[in-house]
């Protein structure tokens, strides 16, 4: 048995075997791990994920839109958005399925009625995002009551 393992034909065997083993191990570790399903899953990317409105009177409603594209391997859901106040709607529309390379938007409202002074309020966006499925957006403005509505 000594022979064949210091033979050549016996050092190629364990060679080849070696090699099948690990791509064995590579196929498996690929295929089942975390990396290989971040690689297909969808990604939300967006453009700005915070505004600023400024110096503001009090009164008007204040309207933005946060725009996104899905850069991942697969269709991305938003599942909700959630406003941090009452004074602040946002929504994403009728098309909450968006492809890859596909993009969209969350709309923002603001009313700055019985509002003074510095305001800042976020917007969760819930998505299938494995990597991000909770995206924080921020909108901030000073509002002021002397200036002219």
């Amino acid at each position: 048995m000594s022979n064949f393992l210091n033979s050549k034909t016996g050092k190629t065997s364990y060679f080849i075997v070696g090699i099948a083993v690990i791509a064995a191990v590579l196929f498996l570790v690929l295929n089942n791990s975390k990396l290989t399903a971040s690689l297909k899953a969808p990604k939300i990317v967006f453009k700005e994920d915070s505004h600023d409105f400024g110096n503001v009177p009090r009164g008007p409603e204040l309207q933005y839109n946060f725009k996104f594209t899905n850069k991942g391997n697969s269709n991305l859901n938003i599942e909700r958005v959630q406003t941090s106040c009452g004074c602040t709607g946002a929504t994403v529309g009728e098309k909450t399925d968006y492809a890859k390379n596909e993009s969209g938007e969350i709309k923002v409202n603001f009313s700055t009625q019985g509002r003074e002074g510095h305001q800042e309020k976020t917007i969760i966006v819930y998505s299938n995002d494995p990597q991000n499925p909770q995206k924080v957006l921020t909108i901030k403005c000073d509002v002021d009551p002397n200036l002219d509505y």
